[in-house]
């Protein structure tokens, strides 16, 4: 039998695992049907791993493009949908309501023609931005407090933040009332807020309620806001009033509103309109921005969480006229036990092979086994149910792609989708943390080119196979060890007539001939044969693997930890 490793390139199905060569992604996919492979995908963020973004996030948001010490917000306009009532406002403000009506009425009273109709106000508001400075941000994941709410399922997460040094700063900020145009403008341009301290820092923390709604929508329930804006420093500038000109004739001679005295006497006011300032922001952060969360959270969280990406089938050519494989990702549950679990349901489609089905045995046969490695000793747990990679692998084989595979010159097919799965550490071998081994059973059609042999026989076996990371530590590459003797079958249909009276010995030549292609596996299992793209990289932080482990029950797991490159603490 010839050397039959190149003919399992298709093992670059391990870029389903990774993410690989994704063409396009999409969000609540279209497809007629789907086969989903339940809680495929677990992924584990340990305590210590959970750290890291309690301190880092600021970096992990700029990795995935957003930018958060600083903001610029484009001019807008808002115009209120209705006219207001002034007694709307007169439980939160009666003084100013009070004063309101008296003025109104006494204007109408001595002014002859006056009349104000119903206020619809506009707003108008300039370009604006901030800049800050942050002293920490981070998402921190918080176990007593999802214990005091009693809820059995879900995550408590928290925003944590601390600022020394705020600056907002807005072009302009200008009212009109459409509905009464002679009252002219009021507002305020070049305004300028500068707000906390290195000594006195503003302080916040949003915690947060996290879980999977049962029609797999993710429930967002902002929970008690922290702050401490009462003892913080705020300073407020500004270049330029704009109030509406008042113009008393008497007699003949004119006389002008004074607008610097009402400079003047908003200045004086100054520590009264600070206190209502944060009066209105310590309403707003424990009042409406929960609220606010809260509305966008169902806006865009109570659908189904679900992400598809294109990926080339094994064995399809590079550039290829057939479409790509439809691989899908569902978020199914999030739990706090420890460790935060993150489990995803997956499935691998083909569009032009819509009523291909899973093989039931190729998946694993029990939950992913975490134990091998403590907590405390790595980041993120990462496991993939070996149905994911076997589904991938089918429906290249369903495409025909190993029909016609040349091997060091020699034609073979195989002739059933090839499955990995678990396999004991061959005996006597030591493995590096960050290598396993795994099996490929196989079925290969071949010429054997024997007058005790059929024309064409089929041969099953299995491969025993060593999985590693490289030392660059973003490339895996897998290499051929051994065949199972064991697991060596041909059955006698393939044995010619010249070849019966000594089939013993014909399955035995079969036997040895295989294995005799095979010798140097051992010696070789430091050759690339197979690179395969590794996954460890989340939002931008690249992740090395501690340990490599094929479970008994099926999956292959990924015990990682924050790279230097990505600042591990």
């Amino acid at each position: 039998m010839p050397d039959c490793r190149k003919s399992l390139t298709l093992l670059l199905l391990f870029s389903l695992l990774v993410g690989g060569p994704a063409r396009a992604v999409e969000v609540a996919p279209q497809l007629p049907q789907k086969h989903i492979l339940p809680n495929s995908i677990q992924v584990r963020i340990t305590p210590r791993g959970s750290e890291y973004f309690g301190s880092k996030l600021t970096q992990v948001l700029g990795n995935v493009g957003f930018e958060i010490d600083k903001g610029y917000f484009p001019a807008f306009t808002y115009t209120s949908p209705q006219p207001i009532n002034p007694d709307d406002y007169a439980g939160k403000n009666p003084d100013a309501v009070r004063v309101y009506k008296q003025v109104a009425a006494l204007l109408t009273q001595w002014l002859t023609g006056f009349s104000l109709n119903p206020h619809l106000p506009q707003v108008a508001i300039g370009d604006s931005g901030y800049i800050a400075e942050f002293s920490r941000f981070g998402l921190m994941v918080d176990p007593k407090l999802l214990a005091t709410l009693g809820r059995p399922r879900g995550a408590v997460l928290a925003i944590e933040m601390e600022i020394k040094k705020l600056t907002a700063g807005v072009s302009s900020i200008i009212a009109t009332d459409l509905n009464n145009d002679f009252l002219g403008q009021v507002g305020i341009e070049e305004l300028m807020v500068n707000a906390a301290s290195a000594e006195a820092p503003l302080k916040v923390r949003i915690p947060f309620y996290i879980s999977l709604s049962p029609e797999g929508g993710l429930e967002f329930e902002v929970l008690n806001v922290e702050e401490n804006i009462d003892a913080l420093p705020i300073g407020v500038q500004y270049k330029k009033l704009i109030v509406p000109t008042f113009t008393v004739e008497m007699n003949g001679r004119k006389f002008n509103l004074n607008t610097s005295e009402v400079d003047r006497i908003l200045s004086s006011e100054a520590p009264i309109m600070l206190s209502s300032v944060r009066n209105y922001l310590k309403t707003f952060s424990h009042d409406q921005l929960p609220e606010l969360f809260n509305q966008k959270a169902k806006e865009f969280l109570m659908k189904s969480l679900e992400q598809v990406s294109d990926m080339s089938a094994p064995g399809d050519p590079e550039i290829s006229p057939r479409p790509a494989l439809k691989q899908g990702l569902i978020l199914r549950t999030l739990d706090q036990k420890g460790s935060l679990i993150i489990n995803l349901d997956s499935y691998v489609e083909d569009p032009s092979n819509l009523n291909s089905k899973p093989a039931k045995s190729a998946s694993s046969r029990g939950a992913p086994n975490f134990a091998l490695v403590a907590p405390e000793q790595y980041d993120v747990g990462l496991a993939v149910d070996r149905a994911v990679l076997n589904r991938a692998i089918q429906l290249g084989f369903e495409r025909k792609n190993f029909d016609a595979m040349d091997v060091s010159g020699t034609k073979l097919r195989l002739t059933k989708a090839p499955t990995m799965d678990f396999v004991k550490t061959p005996s006597g071998v030591v493995l590096k943390p960050q290598e396993t081994f795994l099996k490929l059973s196989v079925a290969v059609e071949a010429a054997p080119g024997s007058m005790f042999l059929k024309d064409k026989v089929v041969i099953e076996f299995d491969i025993i196979a060593k999985i590693r990371q490289l030392n660059d530590k973003k490339t895996m590459a897998l290499a051929f060890y051994a065949i199972d003797e064991k697991s060596i079958s041909m059955d006698d249909s393939y044995i010619s007539w010249a070849g019966r009276l000594f089939k013993g010995k014909v399955q035995k030549e079969v036997r040895a001939t295989l294995l005799k292609y095979t010798e140097s596996w051992k010696t070789e299992t430091d050759r690339n044969d197979s690179d395969l793209p590794l996954p460890p990289e989340i939002m931008g932080i690249q992740l090395d693997i501690n340990r490599l482990y094929m479970d008994p029950n099926g999956h292959l797991i990924m015990f990682m930890t924050y790279a230097a490159t990505g600042e591990q603490k």
